[in-house]
């Protein structure tokens, strides 16, 4: 695997790292989060906790394409322009067209930040594919 395609598995690793750590307290502990995220508690709480039930699902949606990006090409597509670049494009027209508050910001930035690297990244991966693997796929 070349140098970029190992660098994208790592990124994409960090990523659901960081992912865990709304997850967690999506899941656990939603009044928390959004009262340091300065949000409104949503009544009932079910909805926050069930979007901290996809955020795990998606995440662990990445794994097969931070493993190996040229055999889960898919999926490894799919989870830069998909859910990162879905993501940060959604919640930051809600918060600059649609009124919503400030906190999704947070959520729309991590996701751009990844989406961008991983995204550089998974292109220059592919770019630079391995002949052999090209010849399989």
């Amino acid at each position: 695997m070349n140098v970029y395609a190992k660098w994208f598995g790592r990124v994409v690793w960090l990523g659901i790292v960081v992912n865990l750590f709304f997850v967690v307290p999506l899941l656990f502990f939603p009044e928390a989060l959004l009262s340091l995220l300065r949000m409104q508690i949503p009544v009932p709480i079910i909805w926050v906790r069930a979007a901290g039930l996809l955020l795990l699902e998606i995440s662990i949606l990445y794994i097969p394409g931070a493993i190996d990006p040229f055999r889960y090409k898919a999926t490894a597509w799919m989870s830069v322009l998909v859910t990162r670049g879905g993501g940060s494009s959604f919640f930051l027209v809600a918060v600059l067209f649609f009124g919503q508050e400030l906190g999704f910001v947070t959520i729309a930035l991590v996701d751009l930040f990844f989406g961008v690297v991983e995204g550089i990244l998974l292109y220059l991966a592919m770019r630079n594919e391995p002949t052999a693997v090209k010849a399989m796929g």
